[in-house]
């Protein structure tokens, strides 16, 4: 009588439905548990990214303090410390707007001399036409970067260099507004935190929807690290001109204005207003102007002269 024998599985033999099924089951679970990781690993990566680029654009600016070319390379160059004969920096004026062309005193422009471009005044900073000029203001998902100057206040000129690191029509910023409440919002906040909350001046200027999306996340996280924040401080300095000679003047000569500053002979201490860091002086001395050159300095620290 033959007897039955077991089932043996062949090499090769093909997997039963059930089989693949459990396996597509399986590698569905992994897909689900990994995709969030992947998501912000590319994130974290793109930030990163991001956070060098501007730290690179950093060292230009604050590099950009002390050239005596206001027009066209020193960024700092605002209303009421230049000559009559310069143009002041345009820095961004809106959160939202991207950059249609170029001008001259762009700050984008002046950045892209300081690294040995030659922008072309009047045509757009883009992958096509100027794309050196455009990865200095745009970042790698075509956000532009935007560079905000405080209003004038004493003892300092801040700066502020954002960067959004998400693609378009994720997040909305608020509007730019040129007072200090809106200044001092971003640099006050804590934008590498990521369960930070929003600026309170945010919320009260955004829609609930678009605050929602800056809140949102997983564990008590937010998005508002995407926000890749630099802050830049100018710091201001005063002379002081002990003038105690009884016949000479002393005139400085700072901000590209001669004679910006006098000290009439014999009138003892004489303080100048403030000036920004890394302006260039010159002092001349005489019975008249303009004497002689008796100083030359890049304005670093509050100093004081004496003549006698």
């Amino acid at each position: 009588m033959a007897r039955s024998r077991p089932h043996v599985a062949r090499p090769g033999a093909a997997f039963s439905l059930l089989e693949v099924v459990l396996v597509l089951f399986v590698f569905g679970i992994l897909a689900a548990a990994l995709t969030p990781s992947v998501h912000d690993v590319i994130i974290q990566g793109r930030r990163q990214a991001e956070v060098r680029a501007l730290d690179e654009l950093v060292r230009t600016i604050t590099a950009s303090f002390q050239a005596t070319d206001l027009t066209q390379i020193n960024i700092a160059a605002l209303p009421g410390t230049i000559g009559a004969g310069d143009t002041p920096t345009r820095f961004s004026d809106s959160t939202s707007a991207a950059y249609p062309t170029t001008a001259t005193h762009d700050w984008f422009a002046k950045v892209g001399r300081l690294r040995g471009l030659t922008p072309q005044p009047g045509s757009p900073p883009s992958a096509t036409v100027q794309p050196e000029l455009a990865k200095i203001a745009f970042n790698a998902v075509g956000q532009p970067r935007l560079l905000f100057a405080a209003p004038a206040e004493p003892g300092r000129q801040r700066f502020l260099m954002m960067s959004l690191t998400a693609p378009a029509g994720q997040f909305v910023l608020p509007a730019y507004e040129a007072n200090a409440a809106w200044f001092d919002a971003i640099w006050n906040h804590d934008w590498e935190n990521h369960s930070a909350g929003l600026p309170a001046y945010w919320t009260a200027r955004l829609t609930a929807g678009q605050a929602a999306a800056w809140t949102q996340g997983g564990g008590g996280t937010t998005q508002l690290h995407r926000l890749v924040v630099r802050r830049i401080t100018l710091p201001k300095f005063t002379i002081t001109v002990n003038n105690n000679h009884p016949t000479e003047t002393a005139w400085l000569s700072f901000n590209n204005t001669a004679q910006a500053f006098t000290a009439p002979a014999n009138s003892g201490a004489n303080v100048t207003p403030e000036i920004l860091g890394g302006r260039l002086l010159t002092l001349n001395r005489g019975p008249s102007w303009p004497g002689v050159e008796a100083l030359r300095l890049h304005v670093w620290a509050n100093d004081a002269v004496t003549l006698q």
